[in-house]
């Protein structure tokens, strides 16, 4: 991923702004795009546009959690922690409001490694089990025009399913290949 973003870099520049913030007089911390930053060092292509935000260290850590899309699996552990951490003056719901996970996921992460291995396998087993999985789709205009009307079509049905997932689209989506495949089966 590194020598993609590299060539990425080299062909077209640097196209997203770093986001940091003032931790003191003349220093600022990376909240997203410590990647670019090293390869911009690394290519002598300084100084380097960023967008500058006012945060205190709970917000900071959040919106770094919401800015950096994390591929694979995240470290559990350093995740719970750093929720524990927020949620001592964030509210899950804001959380929630930000992150792809529900209230009680979050709470059931930032729980991991604060009880017994019983309690601290069964958080897991939880938070696993309500992690969202991206798809990610290319399609042509008429294509895509038809996929936002049938997800429109089921979002009412969605909003009723959800269950827990805070994610209403991809609900709707799911529903649409669910009653699909029971009418294969059917036939």
């Amino acid at each position: 991923m590194l020598a993609r973003l590299r060539e990425s870099v080299r062909r077209y520049g640097l196209v997203e702004n770093l986001v940091v913030r003032r931790v003191c007089d003349d220093r600022y911390e990376v909240l997203s795009g410590n990647q670019r930053l090293g390869l911009l060092k690394e290519m002598r292509l300084l100084p380097a546009p960023c967008v500058v935000v006012d945060l205190d260290d709970s917000h900071a850590r959040l919106l770094a959690q919401a800015l950096n899309h994390i591929h694979g699996e995240d470290d559990l552990g350093l995740r719970a922690e750093l929720l524990r951490k927020v949620m001592e003056t964030v509210t899950g719901k804001e959380i929630a409001a930000i992150l792809p996970e529900t209230v009680g996921s979050l709470k059931a992460i930032a729980l991991m490694g604060q009880e017994t291995i019983a309690a601290y396998l069964q958080n897991w087993q939880q938070a696993r089990a309500v992690r969202l999985k991206h798809l990610q789709f290319q399609l042509t205009p008429s294509q895509l025009e038809v996929v936002e009307k049938a997800l429109e079509l089921q979002m009412k049905r969605a909003y009723q399913e959800k269950g827990d997932s805070p994610n209403i689209r991809g609900t709707a989506l799911y529903l649409l290949c669910k009653k699909y495949i029971e009418e294969v089966n059917q036939k």
